[in-house]
């Protein structure tokens, strides 16, 4: 199988921690990313791949690069048009490719699953069902009556059979219900929550796209194998999810019935229920959280934080270094109309961190002011920023931590920690981490203007030049 991540989503439902600039997926709101999480899930069946946006490339590759995959397993829509034009440019690069009749799974990147072996037995079904000619779903054993869900209504009919788990054929997709039809659909026993999971040969879902989606897929088969022309041909392409334009229409499909500890973690309520219902999980939160007359609080922040409660209950605080957010439990679906007041405000915050990862280590914006910036730049070992320079601004660098190789000019000169380095205003320069640990360094502009577009790149190792 050739195993694919999605990896499209924005995470506004979890600001200030996910941000468009750094979303749900790469946050580590447990003992790491969920993306990370979702690499290791799938590696026993092969190299993911990563399917995102051309915004989140470099997000991707560090994530791929820290399990000792390359960056050829990136593949970047040029702009978002939902999932069905997502899956339908896939099938046809792979198709370019010469793998028409491998089997293709899709995976969402930023779920929980906490039984991974009950996952891959199910995946590993679904596998042998799509061999066959099917498009396979891996449908959730729901626990409630969750009105957040779409739901999948299964019939008797085993397809297959592998231990104690069946693949069973589909009545059909349902919509997410109100309270009382969610509570019909829990005690039916024949409805499973759709966790956005499919399974299938590429040839099977290329049929399919013909179909039910023709104009999609004309669309879509006139990129060229190397995307040249994508983003000319993806602007044209109406945005309709995998569900809505091929899933619910299909007459023959099956789904995999399973309990393997799933969440979308799509809320912060979502987020507090886990951590009182499984107590195993390693919450990421740097909080360290005292009270008084205080009970049932959720408390997250991103750095090491006190935090002190008097006389209130039932409570999530989550604290950023920019940003702080306070809700009532069971009222946090209501972060994303807060965040679309915050966006027609125009703060930078609605969208944006302080800091940004990079392929080749990160930054963090220490202070931002009309003369001058400053930013803590840390660098992986063997790794090198772009070969630049600026029009607007002048640099002093300050190595604090770790050796460094800086190029000035085309000048190589070793620095090492405590020593300081200057780059005169348009100077062509560029840093390289030549130790065996993380290089960190401190960097003061000067100038006029210090956006990240005043970068001028004449060699990149990311292809960004």
């Amino acid at each position: 199988m050739i195993p694919v991540i999605l990896s499209g989503g924005s995470g506004t439902r979890l600001w200030p921690v996910s941000r468009a600039s750094y979303p749900k997926q790469f946050c580590e709101f447990y003992d790491q990313s969920f993306l990370k999480n979702s690499i290791q899930r799938l590696k026993p069946f092969g190299s993911p791949y990563i399917l995102t946006l051309e915004s989140m490339r470099p997000l991707s590759i560090r994530a791929l690069a820290e399990e000792g995959i390359g960056p050829e397993f990136v593949m970047a829509e040029p702009l978002g048009k939902n999932t069905a034009p997502a899956v339908a440019l896939l099938c046809h690069w792979l198709k370019s490719q010469g793998k028409e009749n491998e089997v293709v799974g899709i995976f969402p990147a930023d779920h929980l699953i906490t039984d991974v072996e009950a996952f891959r037995r199910a995946v590993s079904l679904g596998i042998e069902c799509a061999e066959g000619g099917e498009v396979v779903t891996l449908g959730i054993t729901p626990t409630h009556a969750s009105t957040g869900y779409g739901y999948i209504e299964l019939k008797d009919e085993k397809v297959k059979t592998a231990g104690s788990i069946n693949a069973r054929r589909v009545e059909g997709f349902r919509e997410k219900p109100d309270e009382k039809t969610a509570q019909k659909f829990l005690e039916s026993g024949r409805h499973y929550w759709n966790a956005g999971m499919f399974v299938f040969k590429v040839s099977t879902m290329i049929e399919h796209f013909r179909e039910l989606l023709p104009e999609v897929w004309k669309k879509i088969s006139a990129i060229k194998p190397d995307l040249s022309n994508a983003k000319y041909n993806y602007a044209m392409i109406e945005s309709v999810s995998l569900d809505y334009g091929v899933m619910e229409k299909l007459k023959k499909q099956v789904c995999i019935p399973c309990s393997m500890g799933w969440s979308d973690v799509g809320s912060w309520d979502e987020l507090a229920r886990l951590s009182e219902e499984i107590t195993s999980l390693k919450t990421d939160s740097n909080a360290s959280v005292y009270t008084e007359d205080a009970d049932r609080n959720y408390v997250f922040t991103i750095r090491d934080k006190v935090i002190g409660l008097i006389g209130v209950d039932n409570l999530i605080v989550v604290d950023t270094p920019d940003a702080l957010l306070v809700c009532k439990k069971g009222e946090s679906q209501k972060v994303k109309n807060l965040l679309d007041q915050i966006k027609r405000a125009g703060l930078p915050e609605a969208t944006e961190h302080r800091f940004e990862v990079r392929p080749w280590g990160g930054f963090e914006i220490l202070s931002d002011h009309k003369n001058f910036k400053v930013k803590r730049i840390t660098v992986d070992p063997g790794a090198k920023l772009s070969y630049q320079s600026h029009t607007k601004r002048a640099e002093h660098w300050v190595v604090v931590e770790g050796n460094a190789e800086i190029t000035l000019n085309d000048q190589a000169h070793r620095v090492n920690a405590g020593e300081v380095f200057y780059i005169p205003l348009g100077a062509k320069h560029r840093i390289a981490n030549v130790g065996t640990g993380p290089m960190i360094f401190v960097e003061v502009q000067t100038g006029s203007y210090f956006g990240e577009d005043d970068i001028v790149r004449y060699q990149d190792d990311y292809s960004r030049a």
